[in-house]
């Protein structure tokens, strides 16, 4: 997979709506000399510098971007992932960057998810969730019945595949998003890949020195721990609350990996290749997603033309995932998951199939 350099990016908050656009603060820099798009943003990260880019090195354990370690080189690295029928608005970003925490050299990657997929808005608060099927009479939204806290406790996950300098797979596992955990001050908390919806697939669980995602840290680190029926009110654009500023309404998940278990060839990448949530505002909780270069960021105090949350949520059958190439619907041939009509087929055995039937 091929990485695009970046350094420091847009500042301040971000602005946007629950469509999920992409989108950056007013006080925008380039992200380094040669010009390099800024790492994409999406609204709703609070003022506290949730949203910074990776190079802010967030503490597992801060509200915001306080520092864990000083990174290695000065510079991150950042992907998009996008759904098979739509090659232009982003549904994922994985950034991550390789620094150094009390001496040992660690792998830090962070994975952000479109709140047009899912976010941290629920119970009373929700916004964009419920609904009515989609335009020309598509299925309903997973989460049309509304979003509650207990949907966030309950199975959402991610999975991550890091892989060494010469392209093994190393380290496979699924991060929980977030479990009931009386050692938590809210009672609440994400168990990493030990618990709850947390496993290793493959590797040493040893290696992951460090997991947490965005609603641990709401929760937890921010002091928010009261929150756990309806989220902080907010609107579309996910406007901060006056009593929650630091509120992160984005689903994120960071985890940090120690270098050595990359052995003498290194570490090589981290990718993922599908994003799922239980319930999402698509008509399927999992949705495929292949990877691709980040659109460019607006600097400007407006939203870019990056389309309507993500594109068509229920898939395109018969249509173009790549931009004019004839796709293959569920139970073609297919190579690779792009060549899958469905967002939510998988390439599997050399046949597109719907993802939830595929065995883990």
């Amino acid at each position: 997979m091929s990485l695009a350099v970046v350094g420091s990016a847009c500042t301040g908050s971000s602005t946007g709506d629950a469509s999920g656009n992409v989108v950056s603060g007013g006080d925008c820099a380039p992200s380094d000399e040669g010009g390099s798009a800024p790492a994409p943003s999406f609204p709703g990260s609070g003022t506290l510098g949730a949203g910074d880019p990776i190079t802010a090195d967030l503490d597992p354990l801060s509200c915001g971007a306080s520092r864990l370690g000083a990174p290695v080189d000065g510079t991150a690295q950042v992907e998009c992932y996008y759904t098979n029928s739509d090659q232009t608005t982003p549904m994922a970003f994985v950034e991550r960057v390789v620094e150094i925490a009390e001496s040992e050299e660690l792998v830090h990657v962070r994975l952000t998810l479109n709140p047009a997929f899912v976010d941290n808005t629920y119970g009373a608060t929700a916004v964009g969730w419920g609904g009515d099927a989609q335009p020309g009479g598509g299925p309903k939204p997973k989460g049309h019945k509304g979003h509650t806290f207990k949907d966030l406790v309950g199975s959402d996950k991610a999975q991550f595949q890091m892989t060494d300098g010469r392209g093994e797979l190393v380290l496979d596992f699924f991060v929980d998003y977030l479990s009931a955990d009386e050692a938590k001050p809210s009672g609440y908390g994400s168990l990493g890949v030990l618990g709850g919806e947390g496993k290793m697939l493959l590797g040493d669980a040893g290696a992951v020195v460090a997991a947490t995602t965005s609603l641990d840290r709401d929760l937890n680190a921010c002091g928010y721990g009261a929150y756990v029926v309806d989220s902080p009110e907010t609107d579309e654009a996910y406007t901060p609350h006056p009593e929650t500023p630091g509120w992160d309404y984005r689903v994120v998940y960071d985890v940090w990996v120690s270098a050595s278990a990359f052995g003498a060839a290194g570490f090589g990448d981290a990718t993922i290749s599908y994003v799922h949530a239980s319930p999402s505002k698509y008509p399927s909780d999992t949705v495929t997603v292949t990877p691709g270069p980040c659109p460019p960021t607006t600097c400007e105090e407006e939203d870019p033309p990056a389309g309507e949350g993500g594109g068509d949520p229920g898939g395109s059958p018969g249509g173009s995932p790549g931009g004019g190439e004839e796709c293959t619907p569920s139970g073609g041939e297919c190579t690779v998951n792009a060549d899958c009509c469905s967002d939510s087929d998988m390439c599997w055995s050399g046949v597109c199939q719907p993802e939830d039937i595929i065995p883990r």
